[in-house]
């Protein structure tokens, strides 16, 4: 269980670390005195980097700004998506008056790090919004002079994370769930606890393994034997 928590915890950091670099890029673009989006495609190139460099489990990544940041967009969402074996610029709907508003700003990925001012994991969770598939975000304030102007963030597979689980841990006789700091499970061997429901009193189990990961102030995950 400890080597697997390491192996995943890994992946974690360098994803964050990753996004560190998108932060910075992201800050060299957004000038105070006033912003186009279409400045922001020059972040692309970075974002290729970090989905090839994180091969079968970043697959999408991107900054959302604030409202009211940019000179000719209210809030702006520049996501790019590998497709086909292609990085492409996925719109979204951000029209409020549409039926298919696509409101990120009330996303607990944008919502959370503006809030805490610090890295977050969230999920996973079905991103209907998106590209509809389950998923885990990372996400990280990018901030200018004390203040968050954007979140820089990456759309993680399950199927990467569910795939490193089984791998080293679903032949074993016990139920192991991989848990989220409020019980959600994000994978397990057994069918009693499925990806996404949640697993209950995660604090009775004190002997769990936590998957570390050095850019949050504490360990989001954990690996526990269910019992």
């Amino acid at each position: 269980m400890k080597a697997t928590a390491a192996f995943l915890g890994q992946r974690l950091d360098r994803v964050f670390a990753d996004l560190r670099v998108l932060a910075e890029k992201t800050t060299g673009i957004i000038a105070p005195s006033g912003t186009s989006r279409n400045m922001l495609e020059a972040l692309k190139p970075e974002v290729a980097r970090i989905v090839g460099d994180q091969a079968g489990l970043v697959e999408s990544a991107g900054v959302s700004v604030i409202p009211g940041l940019l000179d000719d967009a209210d809030t702006w969402h520049q996501w790019w998506s590998l497709i086909d074996g292609q990085l492409v610029f996925v719109p979204h709907n951000l029209n409020p008056a549409s039926v298919n508003y696509y409101d990120y700003t009330e996303m607990t990925w944008f919502e959370r790090p503006l809030a805490s001012g610090r890295p977050e994991l969230i999920g996973p969770y079905l991103d209907f919004g998106g590209a509809n598939t389950k998923i885990v975000t990372a996400s990280r304030p990018v901030v200018i002079e004390s203040r968050t102007v954007a979140i820089a963030g990456a759309d993680l597979t399950m199927d990467f994370i569910e795939r490193v689980f089984l791998r080293n841990l679903g032949r074993r006789d016990e139920p192991i769930a991989l848990i989220t700091e409020t019980g959600k499970v994000v994978a397990s061997n057994s069918a009693r606890f499925a990806p996404g429901t949640r697993f209950e009193r995660p604090e009775e189990h004190p002997g769990s393994v936590p998957v570390p990961v050095a850019e949050l102030a504490a360990s989001p995950w954990h690996l526990i034997v269910a019992g």
